[in-house]
């Protein structure tokens, strides 16, 4: 994920405007081909590893530029899992969900079941206005100037995922449950429950991947408590 322009010969590739495959024609014969070839710049001003999804995110929008320069196109479902491939050449190990938020607008709950190859099933929950407009007054969004790589994070979830600890089952269970509760909170209109979720969330993900709370941040958390009605940080740690 460290190369120049990582992600954006990932998408090209997946986009499938050139192989790398054996046996494929010469890069400059693909292009030829192609059209004569493909200039693609990219930039995001969300901060490097700030856990707000932006490779997944962008990805996606790349994807969907190149695809409608060739007179393509990828509806939302098939769009959402071309991600997955791309961040799997990336290594990163994310891009199962992240591209959801941006990719399909509004409020949304998304499921998989527990089999291979993952199936991503995004659901639109009805969200008024009203209370959208009052959620959105709400919301704090902390840069905490603390990066983390999901890549590094999500092994460690999957090293605890595969020890079959009682306790890693039981939280991936309650991960599953918080997820369903809070998505009837935000379709209810309960903004009360809705922040006990995300607080929920938090400790969960702790669980999952500790370590993942840097000592400020926990500080930051502790001073704020007293007024807020949840906090949670964003990003990997629950896979």
């Amino acid at each position: 994920p460290g190369a120049a322009a990582a992600l954006l010969k990932c998408c090209v590739l997946c986009c499938g405007i050139v192989s790398i495959a054996a046996g494929a024609p010469p890069l400059e014969e693909q292009l030829r081909l192609a059209g004569g070839g493909l200039h693609v710049a990219s930039w995001s001003t969300l901060p490097q590893g700030s856990g707000l999804g932006s490779s997944s995110i962008l990805a996606g929008v790349v994807m969907k530029a190149i695809l409608m320069a060739f007179g393509l196109d990828m509806d939302e479902v098939s769009l959402i899992h071309a991600v997955q491939n791309v961040e799997q050449m990336l290594t990163t190990g994310g891009g199962w969900q992240d591209q959801v938020g941006a990719l399909i607008g509004g409020a949304k709950i998304t499921r998989s079941a527990a089999r291979l190859p993952l199936h991503v099933v995004p659901e639109r929950l009805p969200l008024e206005e009203g209370f959208a407009k009052e959620l959105a007054s709400r919301l704090v969004l902390v840069f905490t100037g603390r990066p983390r790589l999901a890549k590094h994070l999500l092994q460690n979830v999957i090293r605890q995922w595969f020890s079959r600890m009682p306790e890693i089952c039981e939280t991936v269970r309650g991960l599953v449950a918080n997820a369903e509760d809070a998505a009837k909170a935000l379709t209810n209109r309960d903004l009360s429950r809705l922040g006990t979720c995300m607080s929920t969330y938090w400790r969960q993900k702790k669980v999952m991947a500790p370590g993942s709370e840097p000592t400020s941040v926990a500080a930051l958390r502790e001073r704020l408590e007293p007024g807020i009605l949840g906090f949670s940080l964003a990003g990997a740690g629950a896979g």
